[in-house]
């Protein structure tokens, strides 16, 4: 390797450091063929990259948090997709996005309600004369007959 293409190129563990993810990751991501490093040294097997491969580290991460898998990553970043795969796979993430949007705000309205019948309902003075096994069964009830539950599991048997 030359001398002046060392202070251009970064050793895997300062990239990792940089992009905040380790090296067991970036060799993973090495494996995938996800970013791959733009010269190993034969003798040392020192992987070094690129300064712009961060940027494919950071594209790579916020794609993982959009939740795209790996080799869906791949297939974007490599470019081996149309355009009509690739806003295909977009929407798909978006909706399912929107799945969780829509589970979670349901999740919070059930918390909710059950949080106001049990300090402020009726329920909440039955509950003060149980035991506590009397009261883990009647909050497990309130919790599986709840409207948005029984919503929810309605949802998820007909996506089957």
């Amino acid at each position: 390797m030359e001398k002046d293409s060392e202070f251009q190129l970064l050793k895997i563990g300062e990239l990792a450091a940089i992009a905040g993810v380790s090296v067991k990751a970036l060799r993973v991501y090495e494996k995938k063929k996800v970013i791959v490093p733009v010269e190993v040294d034969e003798e040392t097997g020192y992987r070094y990259y690129s300064a712009d491969q961060l940027k494919l580290v950071e594209a790579l991460l916020e794609l993982q948090d959009m939740g795209f898998s790996l080799n869906e990553i791949s297939k974007l970043l490599s470019g081996d997709c149309s355009k009509d795969e690739m806003y295909e796979m977009f929407v798909t993430k978006e909706e399912g996005l929107r799945e969780i949007i829509w589970k979670t705000e349901s999740k919070i309205n059930e918390l909710n309600d059950l949080k106001y019948k049990m300090t402020e309902g009726k329920e909440a003075d039955k509950m003060k004369e149980m035991s506590d096994e009397e009261r883990a069964w009647y909050l497990a009830k309130l919790i599986k007959v709840s409207e948005e539950n029984v919503r929810q599991t309605l949802s998820d048997v007909l996506w089957l």
